[in-house]
């Protein structure tokens, strides 16, 4: 990874923006953030920023980003999976994206203007049709009221009002009015859920005594003082008015449909937005002069040739400095692997960035992972169905990340295969011969063997990796100390368990822990601590015991997916000899056998992952970096080929 110093015109900003951005290659720092105190040139140059450009696009984003929302919600897109994923782009030239970018705004200020009519048109239909619906939630109870509402009203002698009482409190009203003396009519009009709907009216003489008692027995006075008509004709009146409000929601609906043709063009226009956009808010990380401005990023050593080759087609003025990174300084990281690793990347990237000092686990991890997941599931049969699930969509599916993934998978299907043959079954059954090796349901210790011996072989190898960086560094007592004393140790206490009779384990472990104890404490400052520190550093042997018993888990999958589908195969065969049984049976074979497939497959995946990133990592590994982000196209629906780069 090289440092990258950039300074060119500002007339050649937007070229040197569009060269940097459709080539891809470099991550760009932001100056402005950064303290330049330390930078010769730090007191000639200000910040830049273009953010009057920057609210411009930001406003078109809004609107395209308004017209598809629209029509995606009343007129969703329909792909097909396969579309979905492999999102085809359509092919435009750089150098006829801004004629072509207007005609696409030209079309997108239509779509715009006419889908922002129809919103507000649907607005406003919903507003209306909450009203009527609320006054035909207050009106449904008085439908067989048959005074017309607009009478409904006071006079100088009487007062007339509609209202809800309890049911149960009809009666002791009534006769309270009429013990009060007072001269009125109470009209229960309607009665349901425990509520009577009254008409009331009473003389003017009484209008403090009534509503006082009326009051006292929890009346709630109902007004409709914009109605006239009875309650059934406004009743009527509504649904008439309900129904030509759905229909012209449903011709506006319609008007929005004419507009779903420039889907495609909305979509381009919003790539094309979206790429300007970036490019302007990419300026605010340089820093400028009157006349020029620079900028600063990290590339990758072998893109910097190309760099440097396209900017001298399209600048005259550009002038591009480079240097290796200086001693600690931090960088981001690009993992870079050979075409083999490069899926396995994946799994690497699921755990973390690898520190730019440090070492890319990918390819060392990739045989082990293999291995394990082919262990962990043991079934010839279902390492075919794998492998050629995965085969056949990457005949299909275009997207690197996912082809990525379907590339494991495929690999994990092969070594689920082989090992599915050697030890354990197909389908469960014992097929074609199998187990070629062991069962591993008949002799599960071998296995345990197996596993617990596969574990000790990459946590050595992790070591190795280890011994072999600090070799490189320089470091050779390092690599001795900390590993080589560590592999005598081991391979000495092995031998006293698995060869007492050679008589070498002994004092083999005894000379590696003496060397231990006198120098894992090497860097403390005293004798003491030294001491104390390297006596302390012998109980780092249990880690590593806990860490090869971690390897036990593959005897655990390996069985478990041996005997679930032991277990489908026993419930079906006890189904057989009836027409009956031969009817459930299939589809019992095919459910199991998927769950047991889909359910072990990411059991594999989760535990094969684990034992790379928790016991073999911990070996070597240090973590802690930053993905290399280049500051590229972002785009969906277009494909912009840089063909002005060839001019």
């Amino acid at each position: 990874m090289n440092k990258v110093y950039l300074v060119a015109h500002q007339a050649e900003k937007d070229q040197v923006l569009a060269v940097l951005q459709q080539l891809g290659v470099m991550e760009v720092n932001d100056l402005q953030a950064k303290d330049l105190e330390d930078e010769a040139w730090a007191d000639l140059v200000e910040g830049d920023q273009e953010q009057e450009a920057l609210n411009t696009l930001e406003e078109r984003l809004a609107d395209v980003r308004f017209s598809l929302d629209f029509l995606k919600r009343y007129y969703p897109a329909k792909k097909g999976m396969l579309d979905a994923i492999n999102g085809e782009k359509k092919s435009v030239l750089a150098n006829e994206l801004a004629d072509t970018a207007a005609q696409w705004a030209e079309t997108t200020d239509q779509v715009y203007a006419a889908l922002r009519q129809v919103d507000e048109k649907l607005i406003s239909l919903r507003n209306e049709e909450t009203r009527l619906q609320n006054l035909k939630l207050q009106l449904e109870p008085w439908d067989k009221l048959t005074v017309p509402l607009e009478e409904v009203k006071s006079t100088n002698t009487v007062r007339v009002e509609l209202g809800t009482l309890p049911t149960a409190e009809l009666g002791p009203v009534k006769e309270e009015l009429a013990e009060a003396g007072a001269a009125f009519v109470l009209d229960e009009v309607k009665a349901e859920r425990g509520e009577s709907y009254v008409l009331v009216a009473y003389h003017a003489e009484d209008a403090e005594e009534v509503p006082a008692l009326l009051k006292q027995h929890n009346f709630n006075k109902h007004t409709f003082p914009k109605l006239s008509g009875t309650p059934k004709e406004n009743l009527e009146r509504i649904e008439k008015e309900l129904v030509q409000a759905d229909k012209e929601r449903q011709e506006a609906l319609a008007a929005a449909g004419e507009q779903v043709k420039h889907r495609e063009q909305l979509n381009y226009y919003l790539d094309y937005l979206t790429v300007e956009r970036d490019k302007k808010q990419k300026v605010a990380s340089f820093a400028r002069t009157s006349n020029s401005f620079i900028l600063e990023g990290w590339i990758r050593e072998q893109d910097l040739p190309e760099l440097k080759k396209k900017l001298e087609k399209a600048c005259d003025t550009v002038e591009v400095v480079s240097r290796e990174p200086e001693e600690g300084e931090a960088f981001p990281v690009s993992l870079e692997n050979k075409p083999a690793f490069t899926p396995f990347e994946f799994i690497t990237k699921l755990y973390g960035t690898p520190s730019p000092h440090g070492l890319d686990p990918t390819a060392n991890l990739t045989p082990f992972f293999i291995v394990f997941f082919g262990l962990a599931m043991t079934d010839a049969g279902y390492g075919v169905i794998l492998a050629l699930v995965a085969a056949l969509a990457l005949t299909k599916i275009k997207p690197q990340g996912a082809r990525n993934l379907l590339w494991i998978i495929f690999a994990g299907g092969i070594s689920t295969f082989v090992f599915g043959w050697l030890v354990g079954g197909w389908f469960g059954a014992d097929l074609l011969g199998a187990p070629l090796y062991f069962s591993a349901l008949e002799d599960p210790i071998l296995l345990l063997v197996y596993s617990l011996a596969l574990g000790i072989i990459q946590i050595f190898y992790g070591m190795a990796i280890k011994a072999a960086w600090s070799i490189r560094e320089g470091r050779i007592l390092d690599a001795v100390f900390d590993q080589g004393l560590w592999y005598l140790l081991i391979i000495g206490i092995l031998l006293m368990a698995i060869m007492p009779e050679l008589g070498i384990g002994g004092p083999m472990a005894i000379a590696a822990a003496i060397g231990l104890v006198l120098t894992q404490g090497r860097t403390q400052p005293t004798i003491v601590k030294k001491f104390l520190s390297g006596l302390l550093s012998l109980y780092d042997i249990t880690g590593y015991l806990s860490d090869v018993l971690s390897y036990s888990r593959l005897l655990a999958l390996g069985l478990a997916t041996g005997v679930i589908a032991l277990a489908v195969n026993t419930m079906a065969g006890l189904l057989t000899g009836h027409i009956i049984g031969w009817v459930i049976m299939i589809p019992l074979l095919l459910v199991g056998h998927t769950f047991n497939l889909v359910i072990n497959s990411l059991g594999a995946y989760i535990h094969a992952s684990r034992l790379q990133y928790i016991e073999f990592y911990n070996r070597f590994y240090e973590g802690g970096g930053r993905s290399f982000v280049p500051f590229k196209l972002n785009t969906k629906e277009i494909e912009i080929q840089p063909e002005w780069l060839q001019k």
